[in-house]
């Protein structure tokens, strides 16, 4: 394992502090943790937006019919 250090505001440290020894874990897995779930999602995200893109250079774009039918469904989950 390699190691890292951070300089972190004395607020977000006593954080990581309260809630690591709230769930029982160490600061440093704790901060191991979110920082492997955050590069899992900014990568998830990368690849969503390179295949948008992707998509949009071959032309490949909704139909007017299409975005109406998604935001009416989005809109009508929210509602409930």
């Amino acid at each position: 394992m390699t190691g890292i250090s951070l300089i972190l505001p004395e607020d977000l440290s006593n954080s990581l502090a309260d809630l690591a020894k709230t769930n029982g874990q160490s600061a440093s897995y704790l901060a191991m943790d979110v920082l492997r779930d955050y590069i899992a999602h900014e990568r998830a995200l990368t690849a969503q937006i390179e295949l948008a893109v992707k998509e949009a250079d071959e032309g490949k774009f909704a139909t007017d019919d299409q975005v109406a039918a998604m935001r009416a469904r989005r809109w009508s989950n929210s509602a409930g």
